[in-house]
């Protein structure tokens, strides 16, 4: 019996605070241009990169003010340019695919809210990968470091909102899986320097 009791308490207790938390889910589409500096494969290179993006979010907040929040950005890069320190020179014509994804999660602080209007913070842990095939090389390179984000949402019913806001990233650590024609793939680690920057603008739905 007591046993019983104390499950009884522990699943009232946790009904209870999942019923205070709130959350919330948006689309949007934007940009996000990319600037790295990486040792792998080779000499030292400059990448940059610009990328029309659509992605989607979702949050929960444990009160009106703090939360956890995850953004899934679908990336098709428009341009891209790679610049060893040789002097040559690789530009997005020259790759047959590329496609990449960016992903930021981490904590959400609401600095302003209002009834309407809501301006959240974030900060946490930031992740890249970009998929590409060049002459038949297949590689997929992965880079991961922190983010931090602000935005505006205004609300014009009691639900839906629309919002405006700007991620910004610095990776500090890159993987790089390069799988040539023949099989035998090759790993490759290495410390990077990349800046990344992606405004956003979408719908939200808040539940």
């Amino acid at each position: 019996m007591k046993k019983c009791f104390i499950v009884s308490v522990f699943l009232l207790v946790a009904s209870l605070c999942f019923a205070q938390m709130k959350g919330n889910v948006e689309i949007y589409g934007g940009a996000a241009l990319f600037d790295e500096t990486s040792g792998m494969n080779g000499p030292e290179t400059v990448y940059k990169s610009a990328s029309v993006s659509a992605g989607i979010s979702g949050g929960v907040y444990f009160n009106d003010s703090i939360g956890l929040k995850a953004y899934l950005d679908f990336l098709i890069p428009l341009a891209f340019a790679a610049d060893p320190n040789d002097g040559i020179e690789i530009t997005r014509n020259e790759y047959d695919f590329l496609l990449g994804m960016d992903e930021f999660f981490g904590v959400v602080f609401n600095v302003v809210k209002t009834e309407r209007l809501t301006i959240p913070v974030m900060a946490g842990f930031h992740g890249k990968l970009l998929f590409s095939t060049i002459s038949d090389y297949f590689t997929t390179a992965i880079n991961s470091g922190i983010g931090l984000g602000i935005g505006v949402e205004y609300a014009f019913s009691n639900n839906w909102y629309i919002l405006a806001r700007v991620n910004g990233s610095f990776d500090f650590l890159g993987f790089s899986i390069m799988t040539p024609p023949d099989g035998g793939s090759k790993f490759d680690m290495a410390l990077i320097r990349t800046w990344g920057f992606a405004p956003h603008i979408g719908i939200g739905l808040r539940f």
